[in-house]
């Protein structure tokens, strides 16, 4: 379903308190959370486990977790990662990492490790596959077009490529991948970045961005941002690098409560 709601129908509307611009207004696309979830599952020490709050999390917000052991499988999954994935299964659908160095690993490496998600992982739990790294040239489509296709004759499905810019349409057009994300990068990055043209011309279903380094202040105008130019697959983190991607922000619980099936349809962004 690609739009629930008409800004015609349900209007906005603007009060000024304080110094501070109030908005409300519904999400007009509809959401899935696309987590890059690299923690690893210490499930012996509550403090510090997440991939039980995620599976929570899944259960009122519709997540696609993407969980990377050693910057790709590394191998079967140990008796921690066993647990964790246990765990989420069946509350979140789970993507396997795996980096493609912008078409310059070769196709035998990526397909590697790809089989060995889909012969170790996919009895936990794992579904599909994100391709990080993807070059955004046309010149490498081929080499997309072989993974992908690699990865849905060994059953995993969704596959997502990551190229986290603004990539070459004929990967669109070609239909290459299921979702791909065209931003990766900070919050401080999106205002002056150029959203492309041909957003409009597909579904928002197959679109994602991930933005990091957001303030609790700034979420929620991010969300309307993205939602307005027609981004079915987002994350906001207050993480930040080296790694924005090793913890949950620390408004989860407000960005699941916007993002749950109840809250996209309304939710209040603050502007300063």
């Amino acid at each position: 379903m690609r739009r629930f709601f008409a800004w015609g129908v349900l209007g906005l509307f603007a009060l000024a308190i304080s110094g501070c611009f109030f908005i409300s207004a519904p999400l007009t696309v509809e959401k899935t959370l696309l987590v890059p979830f690299y923690v690893y599952p210490s499930w012996w020490d509550p403090d510090v486990y997440l991939w039980d709050d995620l599976a929570a999390a899944g259960d009122s917000a519709r997540i696609w977790a993407i969980i990377n052991p050693a910057s790709g499988p590394g191998g079967p999954p140990n008796e921690d990662y066993q647990r964790g994935l246990s765990d989420i299964r069946g509350h979140v659908t789970i993507l396997g990492y795996v980096w493609t160095n912008y078409g310059q690993k070769s196709l035998d490496e990526v397909k590697t490790e790809i089989d060995v998600y889909a012969n170790e992982f996919v009895s936990f739990g794992l579904q599909g596959i994100f391709l990080d790294g993807v070059a955004s040239s046309a010149d490498y489509l081929s080499y997309y077009e072989e993974l992908v296709a690699y990865a849905k004759g060994r059953g995993l499905s969704p596959v997502v490529l990551n190229p986290g810019t603004t990539i070459d349409e004929a990967y669109l057009r070609n239909n290459v991948g299921d979702v791909i994300v065209i931003f990766d990068d900070a919050y401080q990055a999106l205002p002056g970045w150029e959203f492309p043209e041909y957003l409009g011309r597909y579904p928002p279903e197959k679109f994602g961005a991930l933005v990091y380094a957001t303030p609790e202040d700034a979420f929620l105008s991010v969300l309307s941002q993205l939602d307005q130019r027609g981004f079915a697959f987002v994350y906001v983190t207050d993480d930040d690098l080296p790694n924005p991607w090793d913890r949950l922000p620390t408004y989860w619980s407000r960005l699941l409560s916007v993002l749950s099936p109840s809250g996209q349809g309304k939710y209040n962004a603050v502007r300063p």
